[in-house]
């Protein structure tokens, strides 16, 4: 129960939990293959093999070549580099917002069991920290742009269970260190058990929207591609 406390804030975009009540939830097949820049000019689309730059007006560009397309494909075209613009961030905003949120519930939890001096505290701010930074890896907005990262993306899962883990052993030492250890057990168990009940359906529910939103984008990725080959 102390590790699927920790493991709570180990959310994102699939943001899953490492815990086994959420294991049970049936992981996203769809894998993202290729990196997205979203910026005012134009939508890209790249990976090493294939790169696909949509204007705003539908034009194309496929590995530093001008597409001439049919007027179906120009109009498939401009409507998924808006969905793009439309999407991403929203989803970046949702991601830390959702994982912020659930750092304040536990960190108001650890405050009404533990106390304020708690060390508990600081591990949890230090874990919501990296899983920020883990987060930052794969989806930011910088400048006005937008980037995507398939790669950091398709790992988040298991990047921020090992955060989780180092983070749990962390607060194990130092409960045994300062003779804490029953007494930082109970009141974890208690907090992981009230948090889990109030919490899980808020993030299954996102965690099948981002599910939902990847799939969406890599099928319109993929008719596109049909239609520019």
């Amino acid at each position: 129960m102390i590790k699927r406390s920790v493991a709570w804030l180990c959310v994102l975009a699939n943001l899953l939990l490492a815990s086994p009540a959420m294991a049970k939830t049936v992981e996203c097949l769809v894998k993202p293959s290729y990196d997205i820049v979203v910026s005012q000019s134009s939508v890209q689309l790249a990976n090493p093999q294939t790169n696909v730059i949509i204007m705003p007006n539908g034009a194309v560009m496929l590995n530093g070549q001008s597409v001439k397309t049919k007027p179906a494909i120009q109009k498939e075209a401009k409507q998924f580099q808006a969905y793009l613009r439309e999407q991403l961030p929203l989803f970046e905003n949702r991601a830390y917002w959702q994982l912020n949120d659930v750092r304040v519930a536990f960190e108001t939890a650890i405050r009404e069991k533990l106390g304020n001096k708690s060390e508990l505290l600081k591990h949890l701010n230090n874990l919501h920290a990296q899983l920020t930074d883990l987060l930052h890896k794969s989806i930011q907005t910088k400048d006005g742009v937008t980037y995507f990262y398939y790669q950091p993306f398709n790992n988040i899962k298991k990047d921020g269970e090992d955060i989780g883990e180092k983070v749990f052993y962390k607060i194990l030492g130092d409960s045994i260190t300062s003779f804490n250890l029953f007494k930082n057990y109970s009141a974890i168990k208690k907090i992981a058990k009230q948090e889990w009940k109030e919490q899980k359906v808020i993030l299954k529910s996102f965690d099948e929207h981002v599910c939902e939103l990847i799939s969406d984008i890599d099928n319109q990725y993929n008719h596109l591609m049909i239609g520019l080959n």
